[in-house]
């Protein structure tokens, strides 16, 4: 008879409420029309008010890790997934655009202390070669989050409206973090397991907490992944957070469910492209530079084949073009691991969450620019052109992604036994 454990149990909630927490942070693409409507606002105040969730997502990426340390796992998804709660309902239950900021805003904060927190329990619960597969599974059924947030919220929102659609999820994320809290409870003896944790990993964990570790910042090594983050992910998630759909609804006048069926196809790229670049990593290349390279390049061809459309092609091109977005812009995890390798244990945590961090500073400013940049070319250019203005914008700055991508060093195990050098 198989017996499960209740540290698995709890890697179970914790897949689950990731799902949420990429649902809750996508979600808004698909009723970009509907916000516009009912708050009566233009693009770049919309644009500003989906920023204000990345904002706070990334100002309190080290202190939920500094949390996690200090007051325990338990507490500190307690306390922020009740915050998560909160914001979805306040969001539900907008009047206008500034409740509705405090709402995205008070969620970025809440749906922060998940994702950390889960890392933290699985490198105390888990044996070392555990981590990284719980860490791919985690991601994949995550994804599901982001799938979530596409046609099926499209479906929902045709019949229940936005409002509910927000609020329905979530008596189930309220009933998750409880039982999160209560399975996480002291224990007066080791959780299964447990007992095969050795003490080296344990100095190993406390090791990556803030104080006393060497300023990264230092390094030269560490800037172009950093900035690199904040350009690949600030145009994968302002495009597929906010202006996927409504570029399709605006420039080729298609349905809400249409529109939310070619935004799945992102999300579909991103979860069979974190299992590709992985291992083409790791097993063909044996190296990440030509890895990043390559998922970078893919980027900007695929932003030029964006840029050059100037009629609707097709359910079957769109689709296409959607899923290579997805597909290629999903290497940014073999970024993260590059963080984690060029720099000792230490200060590679610390590294991590600083460059994770930068990655969602990275959406909330492509957000705001690009709401800018909509308002001001739709004054004057039709809907097309306007986002064509905003495409432009994304392939100038994967040039520039490319451009970095040269200035990294080759972090592969066997050439990262030293810490950079200043």
């Amino acid at each position: 008879m198989i017996r499960i454990s209740k540290r698995d149990v709890v890697f179970v909630v914790f897949c689950v409420l990731f799902i949420f927490a990429l649902f809750l942070r996508t979600s808004t693409a698909i009723i970009v029309e509907d916000l516009m409507r009912d708050f009566a606002i233009p693009a770049a105040s919309l644009g500003l008010m989906a920023s204000a969730f990345f904002y706070a997502y990334a100002v309190v990426q080290i202190p939920v890790g500094l949390l996690s340390d200090r007051i325990g796992v338990r507490y500190t998804v307690f306390g922020f997934g009740l915050l998560g709660v909160a914001g979805s309902i306040l969001f539900a239950f907008s009047t206008g655009i500034q409740m509705a900021t405090w709402a995205r805003l008070l969620t970025g904060i809440g749906t922060a202390g998940i994702w950390i927190p889960a890392l933290k329990y699985l490198s105390v619960s888990y044996r070392p070669d555990e981590f990284a597969t719980l860490t791919s599974i985690i991601n994949a059924i995550g994804g599901l989050g982001l799938m979530l947030a596409t046609l099926p919220m499209a479906l929902l929102v045709e019949r229940i409206g936005w409002r509910h659609s927000f609020i329905l999820p979530t008596p189930a994320m309220f009933l998750l973090v409880l039982l999160a809290w209560y399975l996480m409870k002291p224990q007066t003896h080791p959780v299964t397991g447990q007992e095969e944790i050795s003490k080296e990993q344990r100095k190993e964990v406390a090791a990556t907490s803030l104080p006393g570790t060497v300023p990264f910042w230092r390094h030269r090594s560490f800037w172009p992944f950093a900035l690199w983050a904040l350009l690949v992910y600030g145009v994968l998630f302002s495009f597929s957070g906010l202006w996927g759909a409504a570029y399709l609804q605006d420039s080729y006048n298609i349905s809400r469910e249409t529109a939310g069926s070619h935004l799945m196809f992102i999300s579909l790229g991103m979860i069979i492209g974190g299992l590709f670049w992985g291992m083409l990593s790791d097993r063909f290349f044996r190296a990440r530079r030509p890895v990043l390279f390559l998922g970078t390049l893919g980027m900007l061809l695929t932003w030029a084949a964006m840029l050059s459309l100037s009629a609707y092609p097709g359910p079957f091109y769109i689709s296409l073009i959607y899923f290579a977005l997805g597909i290629f812009s999903i290497v940014f995890l073999i970024n993260l691991g590059c963080v984690k390798e060029l720099f000792p244990v230490k200060i590679a945590g610390t590294a991590m969450g600083t460059v994770n961090a930068s990655m969602f500073v990275g959406v909330a400013l492509f957000q705001g620019i690009s709401g800018y940049l909509l308002d001001h070319f739709l004054e004057t250019q039709t809907a097309l052109s306007a986002y064509r203005s905003i495409f432009t914008f994304y392939l100038v700055s994967m040039a520039l992604a490319l451009f970095l991508v040269v200035l990294m060093p080759e972090t592969f195990p066997r050439e990262t036994k030293k810490p950079a050098r200043p």
